[in-house]
């Protein structure tokens, strides 16, 4: 068995679908348990939000729990722009296993995301000066991946694939092509962690396993019921939802009175609740979306996520959903701390990272998920045109 630390659940849906590709069988969990009939298990630590001590403490307990399971490794997911307590949770991770040293390779050239003497850009553009720059918990000042990552914890260094590498500390490495990827995943050797985004993990893979054909389905045919829950900042989050109204998706956004009310009275979101499920109900498509001006509200995204999170609760106690599609790990995870959902079983990958999974507590319910920064498939919009 495999074992990954995921620190969102839309990285571990990414990791999940990415072993789909090579046949094996995939268990999403947010807790450790004496799993042995998996070929890949993969622990959502829901870390990135959390100041970094506290980070470090919840991936230490889930790395000693999953020692005892003796997986072949533990890969460490990490944001694919190093977003989070990087440092923070690899020096913890370090700790556990007795490694000295962890590779980063974040870089995916294949997503025009590349890593050059340190330096991250996108298609070409400073990583400091893209859209993860106005990110509202984790804004990018830096394209440094120094900068990014600190070296609070233990020292950080950037190499390209043909220096000598440090014994100890994390070692992001320059990732200017598919083939620097290959030859990072040939350095890694029992004293050093593996870490990085889902492109690294694909390679790695590789190394053992072969592909049993495309998984991924760009077709996704959605029941009766399907809300969507679109919690990301990103623009591509807002093309998308204007192509599905043309589509005849009815958009339902925040009520004024619960984005801009912290303290705002209980009533409100059971009456938005049961409008949504009235629209479903109506054989509607609905599209949840914030949509209102910045607010000066401190932890007002944290507040956000919770109330959606307690919406979507509410709703499927009203009717029951088909499908759930979600945007955004941080999002996702609200959503499924509220309905309890612990455990999801990745069946097919419709597009780079973005999954569909089953659960056990909601049997006729498909949960699809997708990174914020990632684009939806057109079938989103297209294949389901009949159905609206």
């Amino acid at each position: 068995m495999i074992a990954v630390i995921a620190d969102d659940f839309t990285g571990a849906a990414e990791i999940g679908g990415i072993g789909l590709k090579y046949g094996l069988k995939v268990i999403i969990e947010t807790t450790v348990k004496n799993i042995n009939k998996t070929d890949l298990l993969i622990i959502v630590s829901d870390t990135r939000s959390l100041p970094p001590q506290q980070a470090a403490k919840e991936i230490k307990r889930i790395a000693e729990k999953l020692i005892k399971l003796h997986p072949v490794y533990i890969f460490k997911k990490l944001d694919s722009v190093l977003r989070g307590n990087v440092a923070a949770e690899l020096f913890a991770q370090l700790e556990v296993t007795g490694k000295k040293k962890a590779v980063i390779i974040a870089g995916n050239p294949w997503m025009g995301r590349i890593i050059k003497n340190g330096y991250y850009s996108i298609n070409s553009v400073p990583l400091a000066k893209t859209s993860f720059a106005n990110d509202p918990d984790f804004p990018v000042i830096s394209s440094s991946v120094i900068d990014i990552i600190g070296g609070e914890y233990c020292p950080v260094h950037t190499c390209k694939i043909d220096c000598c590498l440090p014994e100890e500390g994390l070692i992001v490495g320059d990732v200017n092509s598919q083939d620097d990827i290959l030859c990072w995943a040939a350095m890694i050797d029992s004293n050093t962690v593996a870490s990085g985004g889902a492109g690294f993990f694909d390679v790695l893979l590789s190394r053992e396993y072969r592909k049993k054909g495309d998984s991924s389905n760009g077709h996704l045919k959605l029941g009766e019921k399907t809300l969507f829950v679109f919690g990301s900042t990103f623009p591509k989050s807002r093309k998308i939802v204007s192509r599905l109204k043309r589509e005849g998706v009815l958009k339902i956004n925040m009520p004024e009175a619960i984005y801009y009310n912290k303290n705002f009275a209980p009533g409100l979101l059971d009456d938005w609740a049961r409008h949504i499920a009235s629209c479903l109900d109506k054989n509607r498509k609905v599209i949840i979306s914030i949509e209102q001006t910045h607010s000066e509200e401190p932890g007002l995204s944290v507040r956000i996520r919770e109330n959606i999170g307690g919406l979507v609760k509410k709703v499927s106690e009203l009717t029951s959903l088909t499908d759930l599609l979600i945007e955004g790990g941080a999002t996702t995870s609200a959503i499924l701390k509220s309905l309890n959902i612990s455990k999801l079983y990745p069946y097919k990958e419709l597009d780079l990272g973005i999954i569909q999974m089953k659960v056990e507590k909601y049997p006729k319910l498909n949960i699809t998920t997708k990174p914020g920064s990632y684009s939806w498939p057109d079938s989103v919009v297209f294949d389901n045109r009949k159905n609206n």
